[in-house]
């Protein structure tokens, strides 16, 4: 596992790392490796913090990790002290950090601590240290299988609340790379499946103006007639999640399983399984197996990306378009659609 000479630390050796951010959750449970997750963000999103959080919790619980939970808020002068203080700290053997408003702070970090080693998720790394595991989800192809969905529902004849017109929605945090991947997937997978519908897309502004991207969405579904949105907005989106409700229309959830939040009207979620994707990584380097310095694309074939089918979905989704989903993501999966993505 770690390439230096170090020693697993155990629950008595543990001590207070002081950082700009809250912590959460220190566990005392195993004695193999102890791993924080440093997230440049709030836990209680119910959306892409959580999952994550999920994912370090689970290994916590399977792989008997000792796991430490860091919320560094939102202030990114805060990210690079905060980060910086955990590894002088010399306790963890991995420093998990999120997205690419980490990375720079990881990559000169990783220089200055040689001995620590990084997990950057999230994110595409131009470059990385031998200390450092960079992967990034492809949300561009799980983002093809919303758009798919989306078309079909607007298209359907047996979902009551689909109107005649085929429009569909897409309500994002802001006007930024990665937010534009998912759209990217998103019209992609659309117009796969229909090039007839139309793809209409907004642009909240930032990720907790929950209000704004309710406005957003209600215009989408009073105004331009469109049968179902997928909300790509972090917390922000969960006003357009309410404003499907309040419609009586249609949404797909994203990063975590949304579902439950307004069954019925949020008919799935598009799983950017971050969580999962450092839970594998853990459990990979827990037994010598992961390739440090390399950066990798993991999606749906690392079951890091996918639909949500729960008994929801069962419920609610017309079995013509299950049927029609299996055949889409059995074609993606075996490599006959190929999704375009200009990230990478």
């Amino acid at each position: 596992m770690r390439k230096n000479s170090k020693i697993f630390l155990t629950a008595a050796a543990v001590m207070m790392i002081v950082t700009s951010g809250t912590v959460f959750a220190e566990s005392d449970s195993g004695e193999n490796l102890s791993v924080v997750l440093y997230a440049n963000g709030s836990f209680g999103d119910n959306a892409y913090f959580d999952g994550n959080k999920e994912g370090v919790l689970r290994a916590e619980e399977e792989l008997g990790i000792k796991a430490k939970l860091i919320e560094g808020g939102s202030e990114q002068a805060d990210y690079k002290p905060a980060i910086e203080a955990l590894a002088a700290s010399g306790e963890y053997d991995i420093i998990v950090t999120l997205t690419g408003k980490t990375s720079d702070i990881v990559l000169e970090l990783a220089d200055k601590y040689p001995e620590q080693d990084f997990f950057v998720m999230d994110t595409t790394m131009n470059e990385v240290r031998p200390n450092i595991f960079n992967s990034m989800y492809n949300q561009c192809e799980g983002s093809f299988l919303a758009g798919a969905f989306a078309a079909l529902v607007t298209s359907s004849t047996e979902l009551e609340n689909a109107n005649p017109e085929k429009v569909i929605g897409f309500v994002g945090i802001m006007d930024s790379p990665t937010i534009n991947d998912f759209y990217d997937g998103y019209e992609q997978g659309a117009h796969y499946v229909d090039s007839e519908v139309e793809v209409l897309k907004s642009y909240i502004g930032d990720s907790t103006n929950a209000p704004k991207a309710k406005e957003l969405a209600m215009a989408m579904y009073n105004s331009q007639n469109a049968d179902i949105i997928f909300n790509v907005g972090a917390s922000a989106g969960l006003g357009t999640l309410e404003a499907g409700n309040e419609a009586g229309k249609y949404t797909i959830g994203v990063d975590i399983n949304q579902n439950g939040i307004y069954p019925g009207s949020v008919l799935t979620s598009m799983l950017k399984n971050s969580g999962s994707g450092i839970y594998n990584a853990i459990a990979l380097y827990q037994k010598g197996e992961l390739e440090m310095g390399t950066s990798q694309l993991w999606g749906i074939k690392e079951e890091c990306i996918g639909l949500a089918e729960d008994e929801l979905y069962d419920e609610y989704v017309p079995d013509s378009i299950k049927e029609r989903m299996e055949e889409i993501t059995e074609n993606l999966v075996n490599g006959e659609i190929e999704v375009r993505s200009e990230l990478y």
